[in-house]
């Protein structure tokens, strides 16, 4: 197989996300004033993700708590579940039980992603359709999880939303004799400095949309106005603790002189 061709069974690119405002509250990337600016955030990595998808001819869907404008390419489920993990596994198992190739599962915070690793995934499974592939992030989490065959017993057995998610879920796969590749690790957006670190190390010409470069000078221009706001934010000022002495008694022993 080529190295640009596409699967030749459909597969399904099912992007996993709680939709860009809820997603920019879950997690604060950027001071509270600047909500409308994170949210642009999280919709432009929705919309690489589906580009990435439709590159390497996927079909599109996306899982949501609640309505998302999207492409009318784009087929839309609900979330089911009330924990992750159990949304997750629903949203992953009714992928695959609804047609009849792999499906490779994205979130909606890795800035980085391109439709080279979709690429990747899919062709290992086309190799081995017994083989899961798994995106490692360096949170412990994972960016990417393709498969073409079930995995609910090892989504499971998963622990989720800690350090442990990948080695957990790996671990799983391993003991149900499924043989776990990996794709090189991406950076997910879960904390301020991992914004810092992907504009340190993504800004530089690597997106060539305009509106990335919009976006990416945007982002800097506001976490370097965080940082001078910081500086230069006034010093609290010690207050002397007014200490009230008993005439019929000493002195306390041991005083603060600072509240």
């Amino acid at each position: 197989m080529s190295r640009h061709a596409t699967p030749a069974t459909p597969a399904t690119l099912l992007v996993f996300t709680l939709g860009d405002e809820r997603e920019s509250r879950r997690r604060r990337l950027l001071p509270s004033a600047h909500g409308a600016v994170e949210r642009r955030l999280h919709r432009a990595c929705l919309d690489a993700a589906l580009d990435a998808g439709r590159a390497v001819g996927c079909r599109l869907a996306i899982s949501s708590p609640s309505t998302i404008e999207v492409g009318d390419d784009v087929r839309r489920h609900r979330q089911r579940g009330r924990s992750f993990g159990r949304r997750l596994r629903n949203a992953f198992g009714d992928a695959l039980a609804s047609g009849d190739g792999p499906v490779v599962l994205v979130g909606t915070d890795v800035p980085g992603l391109e439709s080279g690793h979709i690429r990747r995934a899919l062709q290992s499974l086309e190799e081995d359709p017994e083989r899961v592939v798994l995106g490692p992030s360096p949170d412990g989490g994972f960016y990417l999880l393709a498969a073409a065959r079930p995995i609910d017993e090892a989504l499971a057995a998963a622990h989720w939303c800690c350090r442990r998610t990948l080695r957990s879920l790996a671990r799983a796969l391993r003991r149900l004799g499924r043989r776990v590749v990996l794709l090189p690790p991406l950076v997910d957006l879960d904390r301020r400095v991992d914004l810092e670190r992907w504009l340190a190390s993504s800004s530089r010409g690597l997106f060539a949309a305009v509106s990335w470069r919009r976006l990416i000078a945007c982002l800097m221009a506001l976490l370097a106005e965080s940082r001078r706001s910081l500086s230069f934010a006034p010093q609290p000022r010690l207050r002397l603790a007014a200490v009230r002495v008993t005439p019929s008694r000493g002195p306390p022993s041991r005083v603060s002189p600072f509240s």
